[in-house]
């Protein structure tokens, strides 16, 4: 099972939970160095593991990361996309993509793309971690990068919005697939290090820890429970209706045509 951004927070409780679990982890992060503690606690433990580092914000590294797996693994039972990015300001990726979007929405696609042959092997379940903020997101059409008026926020929602509805799309074209998108809750993890300082203190001092964060994360990717759930979004623990948008097939097709060409850059 792999799973994106392991080297700490939800990450890193996610791959000690599947380990402990009986799963051999793919634990992911920008370089080995930072996913080593979480391989030597699942080691530890008596777990198996092994590192996969390349930069997400890169769709070259990410699809080169993807091929590499798949050449390892001819199968994979799990894909958890942990991994999310808020930004401090607008910044573009070397092909030319805004960084929010290409962390929370082409990085999870491309890993789809080019794990598609494992995945399938695997009857794998993918887990997308989203956002209860993409309820209030909306998909500009005309600029996904919002080059035309930046907003750290309005970026993180929108990203996660869309990748609720690619999530969404991915459950109705592979059949062979169980995959599932989860708002795990307000949890206190690095992903807030780019907000004002008294936000940051805030939730390190009343939100839920990334262990208990993580628990709905593991239980979709491996218990029985989930075994034949696919295509819903859970806000934590239960199921609930998504973005009216999330909901329109059309709608979610027609991303899923755009994010494509987008990830083919």
């Amino acid at each position: 099972m792999l799973v994106t951004g392991a080297g700490g927070g939800m990450g890193r409780e996610v791959a000690l939970a599947l380990a402990a679990r009986g799963a051999h982890v793919i634990a992911h992060g920008r370089s080995e160095e930072r996913v080593k503690p979480t391989l030597d606690a699942i080691a530890r433990a008596g777990g198996k593991a092994e590192p996969a580092a390349f930069d997400l914000a890169s769709l070259a590294s990410t699809r080169a990361g993807a091929a590499e797996l798949a050449a390892r693994h001819k199968a994979i039972h799990g894909l958890v996309n942990n991994a999310g990015f808020w930004a401090g300001g607008r910044e573009v990726t070397p092909e030319g993509f805004e960084k929010t979007w290409a962390i929370n929405v082409l990085a999870p696609f491309a890993l789809w793309q080019g794990l598609a042959e494992p995945l399938r092997a695997g009857s794998a379940r993918v887990v997308n971690v989203a956002s209860v903020q993409h309820e209030k997101g909306r998909i500009h059409w005309d600029d996904l990068g919002l080059a035309g008026g930046f907003g750290a926020q309005k970026a993180y929602r929108q990203s996660k919005l869309a990748l609720v509805m690619l999530n969404a799309e991915l459950a109705r074209r592979e059949k062979d697939l169980r995959a599932n998108a989860v708002h795990p809750g307000v949890i206190a993890t690095e992903l807030f290090r780019n907000m004002p300082w008294i936000v940051g203190i805030c939730i390190g001092a009343f939100c839920p820890s990334a262990e208990k964060g993580a628990r709905t994360i593991w239980r979709l990717a491996a218990e029985a429970e989930f075994a034949d759930t696919t295509g819903r979004y859970f806000h934590t623990y239960r199921p609930k209706p998504p973005h009216k948008e999330a909901q329109d097939a059309a709608s979610c097709a027609r991303l899923w045509d755009v994010v494509a060409r987008q990830a083919m850059t």
